[in-house]
């Protein structure tokens, strides 16, 4: 079975435990990504968040032929419950029905090669955290918040500059868009993690 692994975030760039058998393609589904989501680090990190603009993802095919084996592998890089591990198979309508998921199996049939997909589904946690509801301008006070304590937490501020800067180039999201504003600037990941344009290739 060819699986796809859906990408956005630090998946691109640091794949870590992801047992894939491609580099990255950059014509993944489009999806409403954005930084929405604050991590046990302090981060702020990409998720699906209906409402945001979408964004052309990228893919990168499982090494692993069982959706259940790509599922757990993609869980174990995440470090999280399996429940958060989403996952569609064009040939199974049922195994997944929201509204991403329809999206996604409908991206799948235009793939060649490519029967089913697998994706991390952590959503928001802006209202826990926050206590309000997610807006971009929320994010860029948080970011300025982290900017603050510096001095007392320089790492934990860098660190999420970091993932901010290092998201890959299409991930264009408002909150990027607001940072760059504000002196932050987009990494040139290595072309070694992508697969070569058509027009690349001899």
């Amino acid at each position: 079975m060819g699986i796809a692994i859906i990408g956005w975030g630090s998946l691109i760039w640091c794949p870590g435990a992801l047992q894939i058998k491609t580099r990255w393609h950059p014509d993944g589904p489009v999806l409403p990504i954005e930084f929405a989501r604050i991590s046990r680090d302090g981060r702020l990190t990409l998720v699906i968040h209906s409402g945001s603009p979408r964004v052309r993802t990228y893919w990168a095919m499982s090494a692993l032929d069982t959706l259940d084996a790509a599922q757990e592998n993609l869980c174990i890089r995440e470090g999280t419950e399996r429940k958060q591990i989403h996952a569609v198979d064009v040939n199974d309508e049922a195994l997944a029905t929201s509204s991403i998921a329809t999206v996604i199996r409908s991206w799948l049939r235009t793939q060649r090669n490519l029967e089913a997909a697998v994706w991390t589904g952590l959503g928001s946690n802006w209202e826990t955290m926050r206590r309000s509801p997610f807006s971009p301008d929320d994010a860029i006070q948080y970011i300025a918040e982290l900017k603050r304590e510096q001095e007392q937490a320089t790492l934990r501020y860098d660190r999420a500059r970091e993932y901010i800067e290092n998201a890959p180039e299409q991930i264009q999201t408002r909150v990027r868009t607001m940072l760059r504003e504000n002196g932050y600037k987009d990494a040139i990941l290595p072309t070694i993690l992508f697969e070569a344009k058509a027009s690349e290739n001899p």
